[in-house]
């Protein structure tokens, strides 16, 4: 499952505005990775960086500003997943303009900002005419979940998704309220076990499955409901709490100790607040159960890895622990060292939870 790249309109404006910045009309490779760095210096390296590039293209491609190779051409980068282009075309303003009389149209009330843009493409025009005819039709009455509806008013089911990092949505403009537009969220497997509202989030199945059985005999329990994130799934799947009948008044999040896990976990908060869901907290007491038993099971510094990461970016993810674990986790880090979400079994879970826990 490919993560979906959140993408700050404000910085993909500038990295449109690198891209221009010459008189070419292609713009090769080095440029594009150029352009990248330039404009997203503390992104993740890897398939995360070409994951990145890959949606910040596609998303000035919907504003019909750029055009990507087609994908079963020669163009495109297949060394690793996912593949990238190894070069696009730019479209200028000059070329993107429509015989569509959209400054004079009798748009729908809730359009009538459109004549004040500053300048629209032909594939903008044609996105909203088609907003306008649903708003006239009634298209937006049921709520349908947002790739249907990309598939109604753009032919494709992605590009209603780049379309919103655009100037076309905002306030004053379109929103996917607007256009009836259910979440686009992952279901996130999940188990109750008391009544209340308090979550913790398990990066993994087997911690999750002996949370869930050792939650459920604990009285008094610290969690009434105890969830299955899939690894970087967690980021997508979040918005389905908003979804739960239940009122999630408190989020917890536990994954394993090493670049990727902290990596997630550094996502999820950010991707939480996006939703305006409960401030996700690090899980610290399950934190201390993974380094003592890393110790238990003679691993002191964690089992070996070969993850190798900038200080920069250490500085950033251990940023999601608390400051009573933080110093010891980075000493493993350093160590080059990792531990599993795996080592927290029955036992630990239980000391975990039948101790005094931190706030």
């Amino acid at each position: 499952m490919t993560e979906q790249v959140e993408l700050d309109p404000e910085r993909l404006d500038a990295f449109e505005r690198a891209l221009f910045a010459g008189s070419s009309v292609r713009i090769t490779a080095a440029a594009l990775w150029r352009a990248l760095a330039q404009v997203f210096p503390h992104r993740t390296s890897g398939p995360a960086e070409r994951r990145l590039l890959l949606e910040a293209l596609k998303a000035i491609e919907a504003r019909g500003h750029a055009r990507l190779p087609s994908e079963r051409g020669m163009r495109w980068d297949r060394s690793m997943a996912p593949a990238v282009p190894t070069s696009v075309d730019l479209v200028r303003h000059e070329a993107a303009r429509s015989p569509f009389p959209w400054r004079t149209f009798p748009w729908h009330p809730d359009l009538d900002w459109v004549p004040e843009c500053r300048s629209l493409s032909a594939q903008q025009i044609e996105f909203l005419r088609r907003v306008h005819e649903g708003l006239v039709n009634g298209m937006f009455r049921e709520p349908a979940p947002l790739k249907y509806r990309s598939l109604q008013l753009t032919g494709d089911e992605k590009s209603l998704a780049s379309l919103a990092t655009t100037a076309l949505f905002g306030d004053g403009r379109l929103t996917f309220e607007m256009l009836a537009c259910m979440p686009d969220a992952v279901p996130l497997a999940w188990e109750a076990v008391g009544e209340g509202g308090r979550m913790v989030i398990f990066e993994n199945a087997g911690p999750f499955a002996v949370a869930r059985r050792v939650l459920s005999e604990l009285m008094p329990r610290p969690y009434d409901v105890v969830a299955y994130g899939g690894g970087r799934t967690i980021v997508a799947a979040l918005g389905h709490i908003g979804t739960l009948e239940r009122r999630i008044e408190s989020i917890r999040y536990v994954g394993d100790l090493d670049h990727a896990g902290l990596d997630i976990a550094w996502h999820v908060r950010a991707r939480a607040r996006a939703l305006r869901l409960p401030r996700v907290a690090s899980a610290t007491e399950l934190h201390v159960q993974m380094l003592s038993a890393a110790e238990t099971f003679n691993h002191p510094r964690g089992w070996r890895t070969t993850e190798r990461f900038t200080e920069m970016d250490r500085a950033r993810i251990l940023d999601v622990l608390e400051s009573g674990v933080r110093n010891q986790v980075e000493a493993v880090l350093l160590a080059g060292g990792r531990i599993p979400e795996e080592v927290l079994g029955p036992r630990e879970l239980r000391a975990a939870w039948t101790a005094p826990r931190s706030s």
